[in-house]
């Protein structure tokens, strides 16, 4: 089943675990033990030994390269802390390591060779983190590898559990249902964002060349004909049960018209043993297989992925996880897909004990907006309207919280079905509404109409406006138009807000106060365009503006085709036509940056900018000769927020740099203030943790690509 499992470790002395009984959260006071701290995925800490008082003073107390063990596309992780160590993972093979959190020393480390399923995985990057368990005297620490394996490692040593799995190892390929083969590559090279490249399944005989790095090394997996799998956020520990999901391709742009469904696992975490599997694509006779309206049998066109790759939360008190999905396959076009697709793009409540649906709400339906869920929702105790209430917060792109019921999955707030725009593409069956949350209000822009032109003269507004009618405008949930300009309205463009990147993405996400029902929220906001056009060498329809001909496995050119010149496809040129002389032709909001919302009541609390500053706006374009333009609010990202007994945490990310050196930010939490920055060695890339060992607070954060990844600690001098 495996090509070859290499291990490597260092032994040290630990400290014992006390056989105290875990807290509701499964976190105690100064450790870390989740991805988002705790179950209830708040990123929150009691800790308050670093305040507004000393935050300035912080200074690097030591920092681990990452980049010698491998290279990584972006260092996205958040490591842990439990008992005395800190564990992370790192390079693009996924990595886990234990490192020291006074000295930054590396304790143990631990890899697999996977050969092709590595080569060729969906997901090949370290991932965002891994999973804890203790029951007192045995300490787990369990990592997904990109091969979509699951390794249950000894905490103290890095070695693999015996007990667990074969030999230490689950290979999550199994328990699907579905049959695994010998897998041979055609090339050297990764899968690409799309799956074009992929592995195929090996021929009777077929062996390695080691010269040509070709054929079959040995390695089994699931067909790649049914289409590929992986995973890209660490699984969740609930009890004694490790949940996880799993990450298909991206969505941007794909060949194949079918891909293997989102599917939900629980494993048993003391021995390995698959306990229950929940289908995030309805199978025959399942609930929710109706709103697929073609079917949801493997192969047929249009059914795959749905996959939940973000981090999910959960209620252990309840014994409920909380799993935000993925949306379904292809982002920006779905007329394969007729019907709502459920449970794309749903928050869904399972038992973690049976792998039961307890209940659901889908956020957006018949997806065309690449809005998949993509972080783990917050989980509160507040009070509204003078009751109690256990609820869940899911943040998303759209822009929106959607808050429940914990329990039963009761709008907080109502969540009202509001008609929306219709799609133009022939084929395209778009939801006639869309659920619109009354409570919190948005902290992304949402649609393009005439109130959000700047106005500043009746010249500038006209210009805006003439700009503005050139794409297709709306409130919210514009479907894509033809590039062409073929479709019904002429248009070749609809605006995009937010885009494919939210509102809120993985890489930024909200913080939550258990304390205090606060809700602090990183996002970015912004304006840009979709379209979609036939892409000549795949099989759907109609997709991002790309061309796949040349590609390996992709279809073969039709007759008489010529490649265009120049690039095809990206993101990059979307944002390019929403500007007048520089000057966004959207009024500066306060939208994106850091939002505060009171949970108890709905209310938004407070707001700031990234980067704690306003950036002004220039420009030499007579059209504004004269005017006093206001700064700048849009973009900046997205916020990496965490929250400490009186502070917010968070570092700006990789896709925003203020002027000036990468810094670190602090700001009172109760009134957006700023009361620290301290100036760190690169920007961040990924959530910050926090954590207290040996009477000292420590701050860590990933930081780095490529060969030069690190993990950072800050703490104060002389503690």
């Amino acid at each position: 089943m495996l090509r070859r499992l290499a291990l490597t470790f260092l032994l040290v002395a630990a400290p014992s675990v006390a056989a105290a009984q875990q807290p509701a959260r499964g976190n105690p006071p100064g450790e870390w033990r989740y991805w988002a701290a705790d179950a209830w995925s708040t990123r929150y800490s009691p800790l308050d030994q670093i305040t507004a008082a000393n935050f300035d003073s912080l200074k690097v107390a030591w920092q681990w390269n990452a980049g010698p063990y491998g290279e990584d596309e972006y260092y996205r992780t958040t490591p842990l802390y439990a008992n005395g160590r800190l564990f992370t993972v790192a390079t693009n093979r996924r990595m886990a390591f234990a490192v020291d959190p006074a000295t930054g020393k590396t304790l143990w480390k631990w890899g697999m060779d996977e050969g092709i399923r590595w080569q060729k995985a969906p997901r090949r990057f370290a991932g965002r983190g891994l999973a804890y368990w203790t029951d007192g005297p045995n300490e787990r620490v369990l990592v997904v590898t990109p091969g979509y394996h699951l390794a249950s490692l000894d905490a103290r040593t890095g070695v693999p559990d015996p007990k667990f799995g074969k030999g230490g190892v689950v290979d999550l390929m199994e328990g699907l249902g579905l049959p695994l083969v010998p897998l041979a590559v055609d090339d050297t090279g990764e899968l690409i964002v799309s799956d074009a490249a992929p592995a195929r399944r090996a021929r009777p005989g077929e062996r390695w060349n080691a010269r040509t790095r070709t054929g079959a090394d040995g390695t089994v997996g699931i067909d790649p004909a049914l289409g590929q799998i992986a995973s890209s956020s660490p699984g969740i520990v609930v009890g004694d049960v490790f949940v996880v999901g799993n990450s298909s391709i991206h969505g941007y742009y794909p060949i194949r018209a079918h891909n293997l469904p989102g599917v939900v696992r629980g494993f048993d975490v003391r021995t390995g043993k698959q306990l229950w599997k929940f289908d995030l694509v309805p199978q025959a006779g399942e609930f929710g297989a109706a709103s697929w309206k073609k079917g949801t049998k493997l192969g047929t066109d249009g059914v795959g992925k749905n996959d939940p790759w973000a981090t999910y939360a959960a209620d252990p008190e309840l014994g409920l996880v909380y799993i935000p999905v993925g949306m379904p396959l292809m982002d920006e076009y779905g007329g394969h897909r007729p019907g709502d697709n459920l449970f794309g793009n749903s928050l869904v409540a399972i038992d973690v004990k049976t792998g039961q649906r307890k209940w659901h709400f889908q956020m957006v339906h018949h997806d065309i907006w690449d809005y998949d869920t993509p972080m783990s929702p917050n989980v509160l105790d507040v009070t509204v309207n003078g009751a109690r209430r256990r609820v869940v917060a899911q943040t998303t792109k759209q822009g929106w919280v959607y808050t429940f019921d914990r329990a039963t999955g009761e709008p907080i707030w109502p969540i009202v079905e509001t008609p929306v725009l219709q799609s133009e593409i022939p084929g395209e069956e778009t939801s006639p509404t869309q659920p619109i949350p009354s409570k919190p209000a948005p902290y992304a822009q949402q649609g393009l109409v005439e109130a959000d032109l700047i106005d500043y003269t009746p010249a500038i507004r006209d210009s805006a406006l003439k700009l503005a009618q050139r794409c297709r405008m709306g409130p919210y949930f514009i479907p894509a138009s033809l590039a062409d300009g073929t479709g019904k309205s002429g248009y070749r463009c609809s605006w995009y807000a937010p885009g494919a990147s939210g509102g809120v993405n993985i890489d930024g996400g909200a913080a939550a106060d258990p304390e205090t029902g606060m809700l602090y929220v990183g996002a970015q906001s912004g304006l840009s365009t979709i379209q979609v056009q036939k892409d000549p060498c795949s099989e759907f329809r109609y997709s991002s503006v790309h061309d796949s001909c040349g590609l390996l496995g992709a279809l073969p050119a039709p007759p008489g085709y010529t490649p265009p010149k120049g690039p095809i496809g990206g993101f990059e040129g979307r944002s390019s036509g929403t500007m007048i002389g520089g000057v966004s032709i959207l009024k500066p909001k306060p939208l994106g940056g850091v939002t505060a919302y009171d949970m108890n009541s709905g209310d938004k609390a407070w707001w700031i900018p990234s980067g704690g500053k306003l950036l002004p706006v220039t420009t030499t374009d007579p059209l504004f000769a004269g005017v006093q333009l206001p700064p700048s609010t849009g973009g900046r990202g997205q916020p990496q927020v965490i929250t400490t007994k009186t502070l917010v945490i968070y570092g700006t990310g990789r896709s925003f740099a203020p002027p000036g050196p990468p810094q670190l930010y602090a700001v009172d939490k109760a009134t957006g203030k700023q009361v620290g920055a301290v100036t760190i060695p690169s920007r961040t890339t990924a959530v910050p943790m926090t954590f207290l060992h040996q009477g000292k607070q420590y701050i860590v954060f990933a930081t780095g690509a490529g060969a030069n990844t690190s993990l950072v600690a800050l703490a104060l001098p002389g503690r």
